[in-house]
């Protein structure tokens, strides 16, 4: 499986936040977090939460 790249994790540490207070922060599951991390496919939806919470825009953290 292809992994897909983004800087959830680079973007999360350097706030600094958990990956529980972005899963809260965002209203997704800790568990989505961890799999955008590990660059596994996630829905769009989740995608543009997350990139809110760490206030970025979607192609910052999740760049094609």
């Amino acid at each position: 499986m292809k992994s897909i790249p983004n800087k959830v994790r680079e973007f999360r540490e350097s706030i600094p936040l958990s990956i529980a207070e972005l899963a809260r922060k965002s209203g997704i599951t800790s568990a989505t977090i961890a799999k955008m991390e590990k660059g596994i496919a996630t829905r769009r939806t989740s995608e543009l939460k997350v990139a809110k919470a760490l206030q970025k825009k979607h192609e910052e953290v999740f760049p094609k």
